[in-house]
């Protein structure tokens, strides 16, 4: 159901819309999680390593729908917030219509680029080359699900409605497990089995997404009645997402070209790479969680020209947001070596895993502070600044890490470039904050 998040007490209001999307971020991390044990167990860790190769791509994908799907939250939930009901539906017409527009170009590019980056751009080696291409290709085809998602989304969001991702992402979920199960161990599909039980799971998430708006919420149905104003909101849509889009696609063929980087230090390095990954997924969800949550507060809220409550409310979650990335940086330091060993890797690769994971939760505070930041930067229209801290945070990690790879440092060089990198992207969008010229950015003006 829809709730207004421009009354109540600030913190809970932002807490209790959290919690469901922790729920969901958590069942997506955990069935990507259980898809990479069952990879590298039953498969194997050349497998492991083939599918990790391609997560800088896979990511570059997940980053540009979920980009389209924040820019329609911040405007619908700054229509929301102002009362602006037929905005809404125009909003909701057009963002459909771009969706299918976005998919049908970004699946194209990726069967088009998809060997000329795994084999001579990333330089895979000779054994993962082929499970690598095979599982993108069949990965590539379920980003028109990805991206009617992201857009239904960031509509429920927009009218406060955070419950239904956990129903989603559980319908995912499970779908994803038993195919799992049931493409490798069973039917013995290797790789390929992997990436079709993934494609199945994001249509099983689209499909629950959409029926759920269309039952809970039936004047949210897109409707091509709405379609005469989409010139002027696919432009508003634009102008939102493509800042996000452009942060977010830099970034990952950025980390497309630390992944060649990391590939460079050989197999060691790309599986303890690959698994690392996993964990830091999971320690990243409360932040990214209060990202979303806090957008959406801050769209509504700014929306209907409630200005200090939604400063309030940007308080009360970077609060909440460093306690808990505190005492999960904790825990995992204490477990990091058992967390890792769930993925059949030992040796150097267990070694290399645990030395990246442990610098990173040393510093997973600056990411939680940037990422609230940032998320209510977004809400409030101001989408250029968060961009700006992306490239930051990309340039200075790759200079560093070219630099360093050269030196004694040697593999260490991708993880010992983070936290200064992250410092530095956290207080420009911080200092952004404070200058208060993000009040500028209203999308409802009267």
């Amino acid at each position: 159901m829809q709730k207004d998040m421009t009354t109540g007490r600030e913190w809970s209001t932002v807490l209790a819309f959290s919690l469901p999307i922790m729920g969901a971020n958590l069942l997506q991390v955990l069935y990507n999680l259980v898809d990479s044990v069952i990879v590298g167990n039953c498969i194997g860790s050349t497998a492991l390593g083939a599918v990790g190769l391609t997560s800088s791509m896979t990511w570059l994908m997940v980053a540009v729908c979920t980009s389209l799907g924040a820019g329609v939250n911040i405007a619908a939930a700054q229509y929301f917030g102002a009362k602006k009901q037929k905005e809404i539906k125009e909003t909701v017409a057009a963002s459909f219509l771009a969706a299918i527009a976005v998919s049908i170009i970004l699946t194209a590019a990726c069967f088009l680029l998809a060997k000329p980056v795994i084999i001579g751009f990333l330089q895979a080696p000779g054994e993962m080359q082929n499970d690598s291409i095979t599982y993108f290709l069949i990965y590539s085809c379920g980003i028109v699900f990805q991206l009617l998602y992201n857009v239904t989304y960031g509509i429920l969001r927009a009218h406060g409605d955070s419950r239904g991702a956990l129903i989603f992402l559980l319908i995912s979920a499970l779908l994803n497990v038993v195919l799992d199960c049931l493409f490798i161990m069973v039917f013995d599909m290797g790789v390929a089995g992997a990436a079709i039980a993934t494609v199945a799971a994001q249509a099983g998430s689209a499909i629950a997404s959409f029926l759920y708006m269309r039952r809970l919420f039936p004047e949210l149905v897109p409707s091509p009645a709405y379609l005469y104003a989409w010139k002027q909101q696919t432009a508003l849509l634009a102008r939102l997402s493509i800042p996000i889009i452009l942060q977010t696609a830099v970034n990952s063929l950025g980390f497309i070209i630390l992944q060649r980087l990391i590939n460079s230090f050989g197999a060691p390095s790309i599986e303890g790479y690959s698994a690392m990954l996993k964990i830091e997924q999971l320690a990243h969800i409360p932040s990214q969680s209060f990202n979303v949550a806090i957008s959406s507060f801050a769209g509504q809220n700014i929306g209907a020209k409630k200005l200090d409550r939604a400063m309030r409310g940007y308080r009360s979650t970077l609060l909440m947001g460093v306690l808990i990335s505190a005492a999960i940086s904790v825990l995992v330091l204490i477990f990091d070596e058992p967390l890792l060993s769930i993925f059949n890797i030992t040796g150097e690769s267990l070694r290399r895993g645990r030395e990246h994971l442990d610098i990173l939760m040393c510093f997973i505070w600056v990411m939680t502070i940037m990422n609230i930041t940032c998320g209510f930067l977004q809400g409030a229209g101001d989408v250029r600044i968060p961009a700006a801290s992306g490239f930051i945070n990309l340039g200075i990690r790759l200079a560093l890490s070219y630099l360093l790879a050269v030196t004694p440092v040697a593999f260490r060089c991708y993880y010992v470039s983070m936290p200064p990198a992250w410092l530095i992207a956290c207080f420009v969008v911080v200092m952004r904050y404070r200058s208060g010229k993000w009040k500028l950015y209203r999308i409802v003006k009267e």
